[in-house]
């Protein structure tokens, strides 16, 4: 006698046909196509020199001293623990930093059941490997958006340059980073569908910013590993932003960076079409709001997150890219992009106080300082190591004026007089303005320093001064150049 298997049920139907797509790995990768190329040839370079009796290799110091105050491990970069050595120091050779890149040399000896490289000389040391992506940035691109259709640059260019990232502008004490609000043109949510994509398609442990534990079998102990330098962050735009990310948002306040990390992209999404004003802080804070157009749609497919995404990401942050080379290169540049962020708002036919605020503030902590985070990114995706004006300007206009363009057409309404809230002048605004206008020059601003000298001699007046300063500030009078320095902005009728 024959049975006939029960049918299943619907439900049943619908389990079985569910696809799960496997989940991106980072620490973990084991498999010759998760890597690029030139990190195959780091762990091929360090394995073969650890087989040497008197070992000289090259990798990134990991120590906290859990391991023991004359112990530490090397392996092959920071984001590479798939091959270790582990190093013992004698007295007189100091340890080197944590996370610093060494060459080492010395002697394999045997402790217990193990052995270890006892160390003879540490050296500071680079790379040797030419790290270069394996696909250019416009395939990143396809790879980054398979999933949508109907999204078009500037957009789909500063999306993929919070992933791209830019690195920390550290005599600014700014962390890297790029940060994007993005406005739903679609009425159908799809922002928050686009951020969780987004973060979906890469490894959690760099998207949450963990930190990982190596184990080590040999001395029967785990050895914490610091999180990724990068990660990638996504909020809503439509509730209250906490402290803390309006802090870091916030380009005036100097950031103590974190313990390896260095590079944090925001991503900001609202349900609105619109910010509610220009004081918005996720409107005014971010380096560009920007509009997820009505024909962005996230197709129905099913694949396994692109392992070239997340190859692209880690060869992005070996490389660093600077602003010229030199402090004052980069304060001259600074100074530029602010005069020409300044002319561009002068095209557009706004209310002086609108002109000075969000898209248009022309404050060396607002959308300068943005415009070079944005040369930064498109920098290091062509593999440029020196970001000079030209540069800077072509970033400006192919990203900031082209964005500018889309959201002015859009929100019209919102850069107008009954967007902005008015404020007069007090007598001692005008005091500190008039002073501000006849003592600047051509080339040099007028620093919190005089001002306090002319104004502040007096500790209780200190606070009035720094408040009148703000309230210039916000009103478009005038800006801050570099820090604790002021310029006037000009009237345009």
């Amino acid at each position: 006698m024959t049975f006939i298997p029960k049918p299943a049920s619907e439900t049943q139907s619908k389990k079985a046909d569910k696809f799960t797509p496997i989940k991106p790995a980072f620490r973990n990768r084991q498999y010759g196509s998760e890597f690029n190329t030139w990190e195959l040839a780091l762990l091929k370079e360090f394995t073969y020199a650890k087989k040497s009796a008197n070992p000289s290799v090259s990798g990134t110091v990991v120590y906290d001293g859990k391991l023991g105050k004359s112990r530490f491990l090397l392996i092959p970069a920071a984001h590479l623990p798939q091959d270790y050595i582990i190093c013992e120091c004698p007295p007189e050779v100091a340890i080197p930093a944590n996370l610093s890149y060494v060459t080492i040399t010395g002697q394999k000896r045997p402790f217990y059941d193990y052995w270890a490289l006892m160390v003879d000389n540490i050296a500071d040391a680079k790379i040797s490997q030419l790290i270069k992506p394996e696909i250019d940035f416009k395939e990143f691109q396809q790879q980054l958006f398979l999933q949508w259709s109907g999204i078009f640059s500037p957009q789909k260019d500063l999306l993929a340059f919070e992933f791209v990232s830019s690195p920390p502008l550290l005599n600014m004490g700014q962390a890297g980073g790029l940060s994007i609000t993005l406005y739903d043109e679609s009425k159908h949510y799809q922002t928050h569908k686009l951020l969780k994509y987004f973060y979906d398609l890469i490894p959690q442990d760099i998207a949450h910013g963990k930190s990982g534990n190596l184990a080590i079998p040999e001395l029967a102990a785990e050895q914490p590993l610091s999180p990724y330098t990068w990660q990638f962050r996504s909020f809503s735009a439509d509730n209250p932003l906490s402290k803390n990310l309006v802090t870091f948002l916030d380009r005036r306040v100097p950031k103590k960076l974190s313990k390896g990390l260095s590079e944090i992209s925001i991503g900001l999404g609202s349900r609105r079409n619109q910010p509610r004003s220009i004081y918005d802080h996720p409107f005014r804070l971010v380096d560009q709001p920007a509009i997820l157009e009505r024909s962005a749609e996230m197709r129905p497919m099913r694949f396994d997150p692109p392992l070239d995404v997340t190859k692209y990401i880690l060869t992005m942050q070996m490389l660093f890219p600077t602003i010229g080379k030199t402090l004052a290169d980069l304060n001259t540049t600074l100074e530029k992009a602010s005069q020409k962020i300044i002319k561009v708002a002068e095209k557009y036919d706004l209310p002086q106080e609108v002109q000075r605020h969000g898209l248009f503030d022309a404050n060396y902590y607002g959308k300068p300082q943005s415009s070079l985070r944005l040369a930064l990114s498109s920098a290091r995706s062509q593999q440029i190591l020196t970001v000079d004006d030209t540069l800077v300007f072509k970033a400006i206009e192919d990203f900031y004026i082209k964005n500018i363009e889309n959201v002015f057409e859009a929100w019209e309404d919102l850069f107008t007089p009954g967007g902005v809230e008015m404020v007069s002048l007090s007598e001692f605004d005008r005091q500190v303005l008039k002073f501000i206008t006849e003592k600047e020059t051509n080339d040099l601003g007028v620093s919190y320093f005089l001002l306090s000298e002319k104004f502040a001699l007096e500790s209780s007046r200190e606070i009035e001064l720094r408040q009148a300063i703000q309230r210039l500030l916000s009103e478009g009078k005038i800006r801050e150049s570099s820090y604790q320095i002021y310029r006037v902005i000009p009237f345009i009728q």
